[in-house]
């Protein structure tokens, strides 16, 4: 998959939260930090800050209508 190679666009990143979100559509509430290191497995190459992401994935999460954990368990 070269695509995955490449830098990814905000629009991919976007889309690859939703899917991690569509994944968890039975839990109420996300861990942000899980959610932000799928998306680093998926693209490593995101050029997104952590504190970027983060807030994306919040937004998108919220919007979707779920919880968020702000957990600082991040490795």
């Amino acid at each position: 998959m070269p695509a995955l190679a490449q830098t990814p666009t905000l629009s991919d990143v976007r889309q690859a939260i939703v899917r991690c979100l569509i994944d968890t559509v039975d839990w109420p509430c996300i861990s942000i930090s899980e959610v932000s290191h799928e998306v680093r497995r998926m693209f490593p190459l995101c050029e997104l800050t952590d504190w970027e992401l983060g807030d994306l994935i919040a937004r998108s999460a919220i919007d979707a209508g779920f919880a968020v954990e702000f957990g600082a368990d991040v490795p």
